[in-house]
């Protein structure tokens, strides 16, 4: 193995560790959301005034922070099974795995960005769209082989058109 393959492999790997930790934490998020689903009634108006925020076809915050959250959690699961083919010595894996956490990392930004409403969720939408398509570039060769890089393949490409209509 060459040594540049051997850091990408590191990185790759060093990348994958954090996004393990950080699907830990959206695991206990998620139970905490379940938890609070039992008291739906009190936040019932909170989620018509997120509903409302939708103008002119235009995604509101609540709806570009679902797709955006969605694609980091289906990119991290794409990247646990590229190592996990990666470590069987299947090397065309390494791109996939790459783009893979440059997506997770870009749609994280922007799930926290417009969970807060943020007025920078423009400048990151259109960061998140450049590394879903190259993510996307990166899948596509293996939709037909492995269900993770389809279903990433497909999360991306609704984060993209979630952040191009946002930013429209």
């Amino acid at each position: 193995m060459e040594r540049r393959d051997s850091l990408k492999i590191l990185a790759a790997t060093t990348g994958a560790l954090l996004m393990a930790k950080n699907s830990v934490a959206m695991a206990a998020e998620k139970k905490g959301q379940e938890a609070g689903k039992k008291h739906h009634h009190h936040h019932m108006a909170a989620d018509k005034d997120k509903k409302s925020e939708k103008k002119g076809g235009k995604p509101s915050f609540s709806e570009l922070n679902h797709a955006a959250a969605h694609c980091n959690h289906v990119a991290q699961m794409c990247v646990g099974h590229c190592f996990t083919l990666i470590s069987q010595g299947q090397k065309n894996m390494v791109e996939c795995a790459q783009s893979a956490l440059e997506v997770a990392a870009m749609s994280d930004a922007l799930s926290r960005l417009a969970g807060m409403s943020s007025e920078l969720c423009a400048v990151q939408a259109k960061a998140c769209i450049a590394a879903c398509e190259k993510c996307m570039k990166s899948c596509e060769p293996h939709v037909g082989h492995h269900a993770q890089c389809k279903e990433c393949f497909e999360a991306c490409k609704d984060c993209m058109e979630t952040c191009k209509a946002f930013i429209a």
